[in-house]
């Protein structure tokens, strides 16, 4: 006697050795034998061999048509075997009946399982809504292959092209799109990104980097669908100056938001004014206009291009452009002309000016050099400017020293200006990396001029008990940003609230509403303990730092296009810690795996070998270990731990900081520098220049 039975979802047969009433003792066809229960057995057979049983069945039972069966079942509750007689018209043999079973257990859809060999068919309705779901998965995993094998085929489908930044940077793992870029990297053994780039899915790599990003940080994209409107005719309400201002610029900036003018009072005194654009007027933080900047809360700075916090309109209307009438927030300080020393109380108005020049560093730097500067006398009228506001800017440098000085000296020690950024420039695909000295009289002038004005302005928001959100770094601890003013010791200043930027970062313009409120005699936007600015620290912290993040990976990407366009195959680097290098030339830190055992700051030549655009990174090796580069700083200076650095870099930036902490030599440089990036410290920027370093598109 032989059984068919139904054991963990799987039919079986066995051959019966032994009945012991309420379980069977049975062999396999493949001679194992167990006990099984009795009522688990669907079917006792004598014919055909128990071996054949199945495979007889399963050959018959691709012959019955599930909706033929379906048709003939009853509405109730049925056994296999009832089935099978009904069908075949007479008490079925053993493959009949199994074969039947089979092809009930195989069509769920038709017939819903009730217990062991008994079905009951599904409901018509049921039935219908099954098959439909059926169908769309057929035409769905049709559709999947067809897209998979289109990927394999080298050509990208255009529903593949329109989510493929998607696919990679924040997938919909239950999207169609998703299952066939598996499907063809599971077919392909492929990675999903050379996969997309080779079949055309993104233009390059550069494309692809951008659009991922934009994904993650711009889910309805980065172009302003509609414009709301905003204050109309405010600046004919301000009052009108006379001043010669002027501002200071990278060529290609085009959000200029500050500017600068000097009214020389008598040969002792001269009234300094630092001018700031005054988006705030032109819509309040309620507004639409408002919350566009609120979502965006930076300018997204990346070599060869931005996107902008604020409309094209907002910033043109707002903007210091050359010739233009303005209306600004005015910071006036008297000045000591033999010393640059600041007189008497600050005064802070909101008004009209004109800017008269717009000053680029790509004209003037070769001119305006500390040489040239100290040879000018702000006392004395010049008969012939060397350069343009040549007297005006002989000033500035002279408050800027004073200024550095007294930063210094709450410090307790001297900045170390020795220092290199580098400026990225990209016009058609094609990149120039330019070098460029921190420590030009133009940049640290309008850095000291930022730090005084943010200074001075946060200092206004305490004193009259208004709310700010400042820059805090008590001593020993990072740099945060919080609601309460207190001192930075980093900046060296007492007090230190963003306010000079409000074109490309929402934090100096909600501190712009607070200082509009405070000069027009106006209740406050924000209170001291409004929650809603505490969302905007937490959440301006959160999406800088991936905008600094994303524009590091681009710097680091045009490094990697420099290194191909000028087809460089042998670079040299210093050692920054173990297998950590960082390249003389560019800003480009690489590892070397393998290599360790040399000092920070040792020299070493590099043979690179492939630049991977997608993950941006280059393979090398080290063809020559060079002398310990020994450059050292001009003055004696303390040598200072990398965990005093660490602080310091969230506020100013890496470059920054590092010059700020007075190394004895570049291989504590580099250290700190290596423990910079690796721990992921910075966050942020000076007001100086918001960039790790200046990128920029050509014009």
């Amino acid at each position: 006697m032989f059984v068919l039975y139904e054991e963990l979802g799987d039919f079986r047969v066995g051959h019966v050795l032994q009945d012991l009433g309420g379980a069977l003792q049975v062999e396999s066809p493949h001679g194992k034998r167990s006990k099984i229960k009795s009522n688990i057995v669907l079917l006792h057979f004598k014919t055909p061999q128990f071996a054949q049983l199945l495979q007889q069945a399963q050959a018959m039972q691709f012959e019955f048509d599930a909706a033929f069966l379906w048709e003939c079942a009853p509405q109730e509750e049925f056994d296999f075997q009832s089935l099978a007689q009904d069908y075949f018209g007479t008490v079925p043999d053993a493959v009949q009946a199994t074969a039947v079973l089979l092809a009930l257990h195989a069509a769920p859809l038709y017939f819903h399982r009730k217990g062991r060999g008994k079905y009951r068919a599904a409901p018509p309705d049921i039935l219908q809504a099954a098959l439909a779901c059926a169908e769309k998965k057929r035409l769905a995993l049709e559709q999947q292959q067809q897209w998979a094998d289109a990927l394999m085929g080298g050509q990208a489908p255009p529903e593949i092209i329109r989510v493929a930044a998607q696919l990679l940077a924040k997938p919909d793992k239950n999207g169609q799109e998703y299952k066939a870029l598996q499907l063809a990297m599971d077919q392909s053994q492929r990675n999903a990104k050379d996969l997309l780039l080779q079949t055309g899915a993104f233009s390059s790599e550069h494309d692809m980097h951008r659009r991922c990003f934009e994904v993650l940080q711009f889910p309805r994209g980065t172009a302003f669908s509609t414009l709301p409107g905003f204050e109309k005719g405010v600046e004919t309400e301000l009052s009108v100056v006379n001043k010669r201002a002027f501002s200071i610029d990278d060529i290609t900036t085009t959000e200029i938001d500050d500017a600068f003018s000097v009214e020389f009072i008598d040969n002792e005194r001269a009234r300094l004014g630092v001018h700031i654009a005054a988006p705030g007027l032109l819509f309040g933080p309620k507004d639409p206009l408002a919350q566009i900047a609120r979502e965006r809360l930076s300018t997204v700075y990346m070599p060869g291009d931005k996107i902008t916090m604020m409309p094209e309109a907002v910033v043109e209307r707002a903007t210091l452009a050359q010739g233009r009438m303005v209306a600004v927030l005015s910071l006036y300080v008297d000045i000591e002309l033999s010393t640059g020393k600041p007189l008497g109380d600050p005064h802070s108005c909101i008004e009209r000016i004109t800017v008269e020049h717009n000053l680029r560093h790509n004209t003037l730097d070769e001119l305006v050099t500390r040489e040239s500067l100290s040879a000018i006398d702000p006392s004395q009228s010049l008969q012939q400017e060397p350069f343009t506001c040549a007297r005006e800017l002989a000033l500035l440098w002279r408050v800027t020293q004073f200024l550095s000085a007294q930063r210094d000296q709450y410090r307790g020690k001297t900045e170390n200006l020795n220092r290199i950024d580098y400026n990225f420039y990209v016009q058609d695909n094609w990149v120039e990396i330019v070098p460029r000295r921190r420590d030009a009289p133009l940049d640290l002038l309008v850095a000291e001029l930022m730090i005084m004005t943010n200074q001075i302005w946060g200092a206004l928001l305490q004193t009259h008990e208004r709310a700010g959100i400042y820059r805090v770094q008590p001593p020993g601890a990072r740099v945060r940003m919080g609601v309460h003013a207190a001192p930075h010791v980093g900046l060296g200043v007492p007090h230190y609230a963003w306010t000079t930027s409000p074109l490309r970062r929402y934090i100096d313009l909600v501190n712009q509403w607070q200082l509009i409120a405070l000069l027009q005699d106006q209740p406050s936007p924000f209170s001291a303990n409004d929650a809603e600015l505490f969302a905007i620290v937490s959440a301006f912290e959160t999406t800088y730092k991936a905008y600094s993040d994303f524009q590091t990976q681009m710097e680091r990407y045009w490094c990697l296009r420099w290194l191909e366009q000028h087809k460089i195959k042998e670079v040299f680097a210093h050692v920054v810690r173990e297998d950590l290098l960082r390249l003389r030339d560019i800003p480009l830190v690489i590892r070397v795996p393998g290599f360790s055992g040399k000092s920070a700051g040792t020299l070493v030549r590099l043979q690179l070998q492939e630049i991977n655009f997608v993950e941006v990174d280059v393979s090398c090796r080290v063809v020559e270990i060079c002398e310990q580069d020994r450059l050292e700083s001009t003055e004696p200076q303390e040598t200072v731990k990398v965990t005093d650095v660490i602080g310091a870099v969230s506020e100013v930036g890496v470059v920054d900081a590092l010059n700020s902490a007075n190394f004895v030599n570049s291989a504590d440089v580099l250290h700190a520098l290596d423990a910079a990036v690796v721990l992921g410290a910075q966050e942020g920027t000076s007001d100086a220049r918001p960039e790790l370093s200046q990128s920029v598109p050509l014009a």
